[in-house]
């Protein structure tokens, strides 16, 4: 009965937080979550997203983005991950690689519709996303990033 008061009491003081128009709080719980994606993306480490985080794609991204769907018991998973992280820090600073395990962060699997694992998501900075289920060798992986690379080529204006 006192667990249930005190968590009701923590939610009810932390609703009344984050409902204050001036939350600094809150401002540097954002600054610190950018400061540590950052912090990922220089180092080429993929951004590993918790349960209270969120993950949409909504139209044009300012770089293209590879989610990688996973979990700790899973065989292949296991075998992706380091390609991904060695992928990811062959791309650092041109593509942003996020890790989400599944078992951590159920409500973005299901938002994405993963329902088998590892699941890679790949999104072109015009916001498409392609799929692809199951384990994947570096070398495809390679491809598949380099696919939703914005094009280095000039483009030229039709006659």
């Amino acid at each position: 009965m006192k667990k249930t008061l005190l968590c009701a009491t923590v939610l009810a003081c932390g609703m009344w937080i984050t409902s204050c128009g001036n939350n600094t709080a809150q401002k540097e719980a954002q600054g610190e979550e950018k400061l540590q994606e950052e912090m990922a993306q220089a180092s080429g480490e993929p951004i590993v997203l918790g349960p209270d985080d969120i993950l949409e794609f909504g139209g044009a991204q300012p770089t293209p983005v590879v989610v990688d769907f996973w979990a700790d018991w899973c065989p292949p998973c296991k075998e992706l991950s380091p390609i991904f992280h060695k992928v990811a820090d062959k791309y650092k600073g041109k593509v942003r690689f996020i890790s989400v395990n599944v078992d951590k962060c159920p409500g973005i699997a299901k938002q994405y519709s993963v329902s088998s694992i590892p699941t890679l998501l790949f999104v072109n900075t015009e916001g498409v996303i392609n799929r692809s289920v199951g384990f994947m060798p570096e070398e495809e992986l390679v491809a598949n990033v380099e696919s939703i690379m914005p094009s280095t080529e000039p483009k030229i204006a039709p006659r």
